[in-house]
């Protein structure tokens, strides 16, 4: 019973840390996190991985720096500075062959890449931060914290007595059980003398014909003759 309940908490536990890892990550780091959708940082970040996208600093609109850049519709890419000129850099995605078509400036920079996470654990995740992950994963440790381990006491009380009531069946010795003792006919006649008013004068060395048996005479039992 003690590995069950080990094993259930230990479950329990992996399973909050999941559900609460990304916001740890983003709390402890001060960062958000972003998976890498595309190609063309490979092979620095590969597609699946998860960036730590920090907010923007001077010192990172600089050539070398991973910076993220919002596009007009919304979205986003990363990719690396590679010169600054009169303010305007100009960025090329590891990957790529060729610089991107468009310089940008630093007021363009939604942040710039403060760490890196790959292989499963960015894909577990990645997949953790959706949200029927999040509801699946919340459901299951519900589960097993409702989930009964023990058997309740009036169960076991009753089990308990079954178990005596069959050991101590079982534990009688049919040899042990004494028929109850025989009854004469001398102590039945006793019985009936004494609830009707037959009892007589009794002899020790007097034999009385008993009661139940009937009385036998020298002939046979004549009959009356009755007349109408």
């Amino acid at each position: 019973m003690r590995i069950l309940s080990f094993l259930r908490w230990s479950i329990v536990g992996a399973l909050l840390a999941l559900l609460i890892a990304p916001a740890a990550i983003t709390l402890a780091t001060g960062t958000r996190l972003v998976v890498v959708d595309g190609k063309s940082m490979a092979p620095t970040y590969e597609f699946g991985d998860l960036v730590l996208i920090g907010d923007p600093h001077p010192d990172d609109f600089q050539p070398g720096h991973v910076v993220t850049v919002g596009r007009p519709d919304g979205s986003m890419y990363t990719h690396r500075i590679q010169e600054i000129t009169d303010g305007k850099a100009l960025l090329k995605g590891d990957g790529n062959t060729a610089a991107d078509p468009d310089t940008i400036s630093y007021d363009q920079l939604v942040g710039a890449v403060r760490g890196h996470i790959g292989g499963p654990l960015a894909a577990v995740l990645a997949y953790v931060q959706t949200t029927p992950a999040r509801i699946s994963l919340a459901v299951l440790v519900l589960a097993l914290l409702l989930l009964p381990l023990e058997r309740r006491p009036a169960d076991a009380k009753d089990g308990e007595d079954g178990e005596d009531g069959g050991r101590k069946d079982s534990d009688t010795d049919p040899a042990d059980q004494k028929d109850p003792p025989a009854t004469s006919a001398e102590d039945t006649d006793r019985v009936l003398e004494d609830v009707f008013g037959l009892a007589g004068d009794r002899h020790p060395h007097t034999e009385k014909p008993s009661l139940l048996a009937p009385q036998e005479q020298n002939g046979p039992r004549q009959r009356r003759s009755s007349q109408w």
